[in-house]
């Protein structure tokens, strides 16, 4: 069931999980400061058997609340998994187009986009060949370095929280419009992408204080890719506290804003339904 231990966590877990079978699950991490969801995914079955999502102590760091979620989650602390899979949420991020992409500049994207530490920090990236991108990225060396020691004799993959985001809505793309602009409602952020003619236009992640500075965040966006502005289709999916509180001022200012769907093709049972469809977008687009 959905379980609220406290309004920290949600946990919903599929019955027909098996510890014995944990050699064919994959487990996820989707990591912010603030937050953490978790996935376990049966790939044989393709069926998604476990979903979490745990609010972070403030006070501890990054390192240290995963520590506690390690310490205190029997399931998480098996060290047989298929794979382990961990999405980075962050702004050390940049988009390059593939014909200019040079791998050898990871560092030199993200830079341009955020501040980083090269004595802190890790660089990497992913082709997303679809999308004609790549994702240049950058997070903690910390973070690898306590995944490869809980989890020293699995597979690890590391990516940008962009990569699940885009390639989920490759599938989605409203195809008849010229334009369109796809948000998602994260407890840090609001992940932005706009669309023209189906091709990718623009992706960007924004901090934002209220439903009015979201606004003025959409509208500046749609101006550097939409000659529709104000009409052009919008579809915002999030967490459902995030999407309740901003929808009513978003649909004063956007004629044609609706709610996105769950990605397709993902197997769970009904129990998952507790969850909107809407919410999560990124997290299940990665099963």
């Amino acid at each position: 069931m959905r379980a609220a231990e406290t309004s920290q966590i949600i946990s919903i877990k599929d019955e027909r999980l098996d510890i014995d079978k944990i050699s064919q699950y994959r487990l996820s991490f989707f990591v912010s400061d603030i937050d953490c969801q978790i996935t376990v995914f049966d790939v044989k079955k393709k069926q998604l058997l476990l979903f979490e999502n745990r609010e972070l102590n403030p006070a501890k760091s990054l390192i240290e609340n995963l520590n506690t979620i390690y310490d205190d989650h029997i399931l998480i602390a098996a060290g047989f998994w298929k794979e382990i899979q961990v999405f980075v949420r962050n702004r050390q991020f940049a988009l390059v187009p593939v014909p200019v992409f040079d791998r050898s500049l990871c560092k030199d994207y993200v830079q341009l986009n955020e501040v980083t530490d090269p004595n802190k920090d890790e660089y990497h990236f992913k082709v997303l060949d679809d999308v004609g991108a790549a994702v240049a990225f950058g997070y903690l060396t910390e973070l690898k370095q306590w995944f490869k020691e809980k989890y020293p004799k699995l597979s690890l993959y590391f990516n940008h929280q962009s990569v699940a985001y885009l390639k989920g809505l490759q599938k989605q793309i409203k195809s008849k419009a010229p334009a369109s602009l796809y948000l998602t409602l994260n407890n840090s952020d609001v992940q932005v992408v706009g669309y023209n003619l189906q091709r990718l236009a623009i992706y960007n992640q924004f901090r934002f204080t209220d439903a009015k500075h979201l606004t003025k965040l959409i509208l500046l966006t749609l101006q550097q890719f939409s000659a529709e502005g104000q009409s052009t289709p919008i579809i915002l999916h999030g967490i459902k506290e995030k999407v309740d509180l901003n929808m009513p001022i978003l649909k004063k200012y956007f004629r044609h804003i609706e709610l996105g769907k769950r990605p397709e093709g993902v197997l769970m049972h009904p129990i998952f339904n507790e969850l909107e469809d809407q919410e999560y977008f990124e997290v299940l687009a990665n099963l």
